[in-house]
C-alpha cells in the first residue's frame, strides 16, 4: 500500500520536538548551546571546511601557537591522543570510519566547530530549550541565564572575544583560536517553527528548578564535572517528560480535551513543595533496581516496571497520529473558511482536540473519507494486510477517521514503536553512566538507578533557596536529609521508587515476596549512598542516619568542605 507523505507525517511540535531517534547527549548539549546563543533558533554559519582530527591536532602543535599551547609541539603524538579522547566528540570511535562530530560541549561556542551530519540532536535540543523557556515563574528565565553564564564564561557572548580578567583553560583557548574559521554566525529562522509549551509544564518547572539549584555549585566543582552533571540531568528530565507524555496524551485524546488539572495556569506542580507533583493525575512511577544485579527478585520487579511503560507506546503513537491528523483537518477547514487560525499562527493540542468532538463529525467524516479513498483506490485488495480488511468493513462501526488511524497504525505503528524505544533508551542513558534503564545482551529492560545520576540528584536535593534579602553570594544553601526523607523526595519529585512499588503504574497490592525484595533494595540503596560518599553510619539511631553534602554552604555564604 502506497501511503503519501501527508499520511505518514507523524511529528507535531505541540506534542514533542523530538524526532524519536537515538541521540547522544554531547551532541544535544552542543546544539542546545547554539539555541541558547540565538534565543531558541539554529545558526546560519559559514566555516572554512569540515573539521578533522589532523586539523584539530595541527592547531595545537603548530609552532606559531607554541606560546599559546605550551609543550604540545614537542609531543605531537601525546597531543593527538589527548585531543581525540578528551577534546573531541567522535562517531565510530576507534573504527576505520571514525569521524569528528565536534568539540565536547565544555564551552558555549563549541557548537561552531561541529560537523552537522555527524552531530544531529534530532529535536532534543529544541525540546530542552522550550521546556526551560516555558517553565513558569522566574526559574525558566533564570535557568537559561545561569546556563549561559556558566558555558560562556571567559567569552564575550556576542563577539566570542576573550575576557582578559577571566582565567582561561586550554579548551577555551582552542575555541577562541579556532573561531577565526567561522566567517558568520547568525540566527536562522525555520519555516513552520513555533515556540510552544511542553505537554507537561510541571516537568519543565522541575527541570528549571533543578538546573538553578545545581548551578549554585558551579564555583565549587570542576568544570568538566559540572558539564557531566548537566548532561545527565538534561537527559533525565527529557526522558521523564516523554514518559509523562505517553501517559497524558492518550487520555487527552480519548476525552477530546486535556485533563482539567493540566495547563500552564492549572498545573498543580510546585517546585518548592516537598511533593511538587501532588495532585498530578499523570505522575510517573518507575521502580528502580539500585543494586543493578540481573536475575534477582528486585530486578524482576524493575523489569515488570519497564515493560509496563513500554506497553504504553502504541497508545501514544495512535494519540500522536490523532493530533497530527486533526491538525491537517483544521488547516483544511481554515482553507475553506470554516475555521479561523489563531493569531499565534498555529493550533495548540487542546485546540486541535476540539476538532475531534461530535460537532465536527460531518466535516471530519468527509475529509478522512477522501483520504481513505485516495489510499485504497491505489491499492488492490490482495495487497492489503489481513488485519486491515475487517477494519474497513462498515459492519465494524468505525467512522472514517478511526479507520484512517487504524490503517496508519497497521502500516506505521511498528516503525514508530521501534524508534520511540530507541529514543527512550538514549534519554535514559541505557547501560551508560547516569542510566535509569539497563538491558543485558538478549535480556529484558529494567529500570535502574546508576551512581552517576544518584550523585546528581543528591547534590540537587541537599540545596535550598536562600531567604530573600540574604547577603550570601550563593543563591542556595545546603541542608542534610535522613535516608528515608531522600527516598521520599526521589519518589515524590521524580517518580523513582526504591522502598515501595508505584501503585497504578503496573503494580497492585504488595505481597510478602515483594516486601522482601523492597527491603533488599533499600539496603542496596544505603550501600550505594555510602559508596558515593554522601552517607556514613554514625550509629544505629534512626535520626542520625543522614545524608550530608560534600560542601556545606551556609545562608551567609560560608563554605566548608565536608558535611560534618
Amino acid at each position: 500500500m502506497a501511503l503519501r507523505r501527508r499520511d505518514t507525517e507523524f511529528k507535531h511540535l505541540g506534542v514533542s520536538y523530538l524526532e524519536f531517534k537515538r541521540v547522544q547527549m554531547d551532541r544535544v548539549l552542543t546544539s542546545f548551546l547554539m539555541r541558547l546563543n540565538h534565543k531558541g533558533l539554529t545558526s546560519r554559519m559559514v566555516r572554512r571546511n569540515d573539521l578533522s582530527v589532523p586539523e584539530f591536532v595541527g592547531e595545537f602543535t603548530d609552532t606559531r601557537n607554541a606560546d599559546r599551547f605550551q609543550g604540545f609541539t614537542d609531543h605531537p603524538d601525546m597531543a593527538r591522543r589527548w585531543i581525540e579522547t578528551q577534546l573531541l566528540d567522535m562517531v565510530n570511535r576507534g573504527k576505520p570510519t571514525q569521524a569528528v562530530a565536534g568539540l565536547r560541549p565544555l564551552h558555549g561556542f563549541t557548537y561552531k566547530f561541529r560537523n552537522y551530519y555527524h552531530s544531529r540532536p534530532y529535536g532534543a535540543d529544541a525540546q530542552l530549550y522550550e521546556m526551560l523557556r516555558h517553565a513558569r515563574g522566574p526559574y525558566g528565565a533564570l535557568a537559561l541565564e545561569q546556563i549561559r553564564k556558566f558555558f560562556f564564561t571567559g567569552l564575550d557572548a556576542t563577539s566570542a572575544a576573550l575576557v582578559q580578567a577571566s582565567p582561561i583553560d586550554v579548551e577555551t583557548q582552542a575555541v577562541l583560536h579556532l573561531n577565526s574559521q567561522v566567517k558568520a554566525d547568525s540566527p536562522q529562522s525555520v519555516k513552520g517553527w513555533y515556540s510552544t509549551p511542553p505537554l507537561c509544564v510541571g516537568q519543565a518547572d522541575l527541570l528549571a528548578d533543578d538546573v538553578v539549584r545545581l548551578l549554585s555549585l558551579k564555583d565549587l566543582l570542576p568544570r568538566i564535572t559540572m558539564v557531566e552533571y548537566l548532561k545527565i540531568l538534561f537527559a533525565f528530565h527529557l526522558a521523564l517528560g516523554q514518559l509523562k507524555a505517553m501517559k497524558l496524551l492518550p487520555e487527552a485524546v480519548s476525552r477530546s480535551a486535556v485533563d482539567p488539572a493540566c495547563g500552564h495556569e492549572r498545573c498543580p506542580a510546585a517546585s518548592g513543595s516537598p511533593d511538587p507533583l501532588a495532585g498530578c493525575p499523570f505522575r510517573v512511577g518507575l521502580f528502580v533496581d539500585v543494586a543493578g544485579i540481573p536475575s534477582t527478585p528486585v530486578a524482576a520487579l524493575a523489569e515488570e516496571s519497564a515493560e509496563h511503560w513500554l506497553r504504553r507506546i502504541p497508545d501514544f503513537v495512535r494519540a500522536a497520529y490523532t493530533v497530527r491528523k486533526l491538525d491537517d483537518f483544521a488547516e483544511h477547514l481554515v482553507g475553506q473558511g470554516k475555521a479561523t487560525r489563531p493569531e499565534r499562527g498555529h493550533f495548540t493540542v487542546p485546540e486541535l482536540l476540539s476538532f475531534g468532538t461530535p460537532s465536527y463529525r460531518k466535516l471530519r467524516d468527509e475529509f478522512f473519507s477522501s483520504r481513505l479513498t485516495s489510499i485504497l483506490d491505489d491499492t488492490p485488495v490482495s495487497e492489503q494486510p489481513e488485519e486491515i480488511r475487517p477494519l474497513l468493513d462498515a459492519a465494524m462501526g468505525l467512522d472514517p477517521f478511526d479507520q484512517y488511524l487504524e490503517l496508519l497504525m497497521a502500516y506505521r505503528g511498528r516503525y514508530h514503536h521501534k524508534y520511540i524505544v530507541e529514543a527512550i533508551d538514549a534519554l535514559l542513558l541505557k547501560n551508560r553512566p547516569g542510566a535509569v534503564i539497563a538491558q543485558p545482551h538478549r535480556g529484558r529492560r529494567r529500570f535502574v538507578l546508576d551512581s552517576a545520576l544518584l550523585e546528581v540528584l543528591v547534590q540537587v536535593a541537599l540545596l535550598r533557596l536562600n531567604p530573600r534579602g540574604g547577603s550570601s553570594p550563593y543563591t542556595h544553601h545546603t541542608v542534610s536529609l535522613r535516608l528515608d526523607e531522600f527516598m521520599a523526595l526521589l519518589r515524590n519529585r521524580y517518580g523513582l521508587y526504591v522502598d515501595r512499588l508505584p501503585t497504578g503504574d503496573g503494580f497492585g497490592a504488595t505481597g510478602l515476596e515483594e516486601e522482601a525484595a523492597l527491603r533488599a533494595n533499600t539496603e542496596a540503596f544505603t550501600t550505594r549512598m555510602r559508596e558515593i560518599g554522601f552517607y556514613d553510619d554514625l550509629s544505629d539511631a534512626y535520626l542520625t542516619q543522614v545524608i550530608t553534602p560534600r560542601f556545606t554552604i551556609t545562608e551567609d555564604g560560608m563554605v566548608t568542605a565536608g558535611g560534618r
